[in-house]
């Protein structure tokens, strides 16, 4: 297993390499900005027609496997000349993975015991939801986590780590992961504050702590699926379960539930950050 010390995380001193590593982090930022844009009109094209889940999932469907193909590409180049552990395996989802799918599923469903318990949380089925509905909808939570694990704990990550350090590189990425939810996400202020940066601390601790991709997809899909299934669906056209509260949420009590989430995201990071390994079986 690759830790923080592993030799794909190694700080760079030497100036020339120091140079390289910034000008392929740009090229990487420049290609993978116009792969973006390349999705975002790609995606308005959808047509009108196509059930409203598809066409929210177009960016996606047409980002994930264009930044994907873009970060092996550079990989593969800058790995030629001198080995180390490889940053992505190829094979992003194994048996493997699934302690990690598991936790991710875990941690959010324990946010939501604990509103159950506090809050009065509760669901209505609606039977009018069909399983192509559903399944649809998992399809684009998974591929909207796999999509901003590799744009955000991918390349550039890893090229910041071994520029400025873990810790400075945790915070351009967990503002960056921030922005993107207030703008493209329309999350407001405090949930942004609260959720994405704190979980883009933890997703980055699990990138650095194995060495891959595959871990932090993996968490992430897993609290996605429970989160959206359970607290906010995604789409709630293709939501069986409906949360509601038994009376209407008071601004406390909203504020409360963002500090539970951003509480129990951070203690998840800071123990796997001491442990400094994954769950019981290691992440490919």
């Amino acid at each position: 297993m690759t830790n923080l010390h592993g030799s794909a995380f190694a700080p760079v001193t030497d100036p020339e390499m120091r140079r390289t590593e910034r000008r392929r982090l740009a090229q990487f930022l420049a290609a993978g900005t116009a792969l973006f844009l390349i999705a975002v009109v790609g995606a308005a094209f959808v047509p009108l027609r196509w059930p409203d889940l598809v066409r929210r999932a177009g960016h996606s469907i047409i980002f994930v496997p264009a930044i994907y193909w873009l970060t092996m590409r550079m990989l593969r180049r800058d790995s030629r000349d001198r080995p180390f552990s490889p940053t992505f395996d190829s094979r992003p989802v194994s048996r493997d993975t699934i302690p990690w799918l598991t936790t991710g599923g875990a941690l959010a469903g324990t946010i939501t015991a604990i509103f159950m318990w506090l809050f009065g949380l509760h669901w209505t089925i609606d039977p009018a939801v069909g399983p192509g509905a559903l399944a649809l909808m998992l399809f684009n939570i998974a591929i909207i986590a796999a999509a901003e694990e590799i744009a955000f704990r991918g390349y550039a990550l890893w090229r910041l780590v071994r520029l400025i350090g873990i810790w400075p590189a945790q915070v351009i990425i967990a503002i960056a992961f921030a922005v993107s939810h207030l703008t493209l996400g329309g999350y407001a202020l405090l949930p942004a504050l609260a959720g994405t940066i704190v979980g883009s601390i933890l997703y980055g601790i699990v990138f650095v702590r194995t060495g891959g991709l595959a871990a932090p997809i993996a968490l992430h899909v897993g609290w996605n699926i429970v989160q959206h299934v359970l607290l906010s669906p995604l789409e709630p056209s293709a939501a069986v379960l409906r949360p509601a509260f038994l009376h209407p949420v008071t601004t406390s009590e909203y504020a409360s539930m963002l500090l539970i989430v951003g509480t129990s995201m951070a203690i998840a990071a800071a123990i796997l950050w001491r442990r400094g390994q994954s769950p019981p079986v290691t992440a490919t």
